[in-house]
């Protein structure tokens, strides 16, 4: 879980809204973004957490330019051990030929 928090949160766009255990979190600007990523990583990696894996992914297209993803998440420590097992629906707009940006999640608590 030794994620680098810019890397990720290029993916993100700015503003945008996390929902995680029911409370929307705004995050103005691109610094904000960043710090909530390396906030999230760091809980991980303090809960002994090495991976996370994908363990399964389903796509909505929403026309040509977004979607939906929901990917169910396995957090693994060092020896494998599953650690938590969850769900996290993203809200994507495709960034011209550039590929995918994330508007929005939501942790399905």
């Amino acid at each position: 879980m030794a994620s680098d928090a810019d890397a990720v949160g290029a993916l993100y766009e700015a503003p945008m809204v996390a929902v995680r255990e029911g409370r929307a979190i705004h995050l103005p600007d691109r610094a904000a973004v960043r710090d909530h990523l390396a906030e999230v990583m760091a809980a991980y990696e303090r809960s002994g957490a090495a991976r996370a894996d994908i363990a399964s992914l389903d796509v909505t297209p929403l026309g040509r330019s977004s979607a939906y993803a929901t990917v169910n998440w396995h957090v693994l420590s060092a020896d494998g051990e599953l650690l938590k097992d969850f769900r996290t629906t993203y809200h994507l707009l495709r960034d011209g030929d550039d590929g995918w940006r994330i508007l929005a999640y939501t942790n399905h608590d």
